[in-house]
């Protein structure tokens, strides 16, 4: 299923392509997380921006992918990265993967999908300027077209997404663990 903001001429908002992104997340019964008002970084709109912006879903290949976008792409700090590593809702999808693919599963996924991580590395490497993983609120009500000029983001096609093969995995799983 291809989404508007998965588009590279895409003229939606960046804040309108997220609530896409979180719509496309209720129509297949996952749960849109959002940040603890207290908190002082939006790890989740952070997050869901990444999707919006560099053109991904959320099958596990294009989770793996825009890990690669983030880090050859986006300009973080590894204390924002760790912080998203302890949130709760990561920490469960982390073991729940272990315990029903095995410990193995993560590296065979990158593995199997070396084509695409070393297009997104590519095309991370031609990009103007990092993407800014602590996103500026100001970025919302621009384009994702404009954006992407902006920072020469080049979103994958959909051949250029096709990975060896799509791993099926029921999200359930990590709703079911404590």
């Amino acid at each position: 299923m291809q989404l508007n903001y998965q588009s590279q001429n895409s003229t939606q908002t960046l804040g309108e392509a997220i609530e896409e992104y979180q719509r496309y997340l209720t129509s297949m019964g996952r749960n849109v997380l959002s940040d603890d008002i207290s908190d002082d970084d939006s790890i989740w709109l952070y997050h869901d921006a990444t999707h919006a912006i560099f053109g991904q879903n959320t099958t596990l290949e294009d989770e793996t992918a825009l890990d690669f976008w983030v880090l050859f792409g986006a300009s973080f700090s590894w204390k924002l990265l760790r912080k998203y590593q302890q949130v709760p809702e990561i920490e469960n999808l982390t073991k729940a993967l272990t315990l029903k693919m095995g410990i193995t599963f993560l590296p065979k996924l990158y593995w199997r999908n070396k084509k695409v991580i070393w297009t997104v590395i590519q095309h991370s490497r031609r990009m103007k300027k990092k993407w800014p993983l602590k996103l500026p609120p100001e970025l919302l009500s621009k384009t994702l077209k404009e954006l992407r000029e902006e920072y020469g983001i080049t979103v994958l096609n959909e051949k250029q997404k096709t990975p060896t093969r799509v791993t099926e995995f029921d999200y359930s799983v990590v709703s079911n663990m404590t």
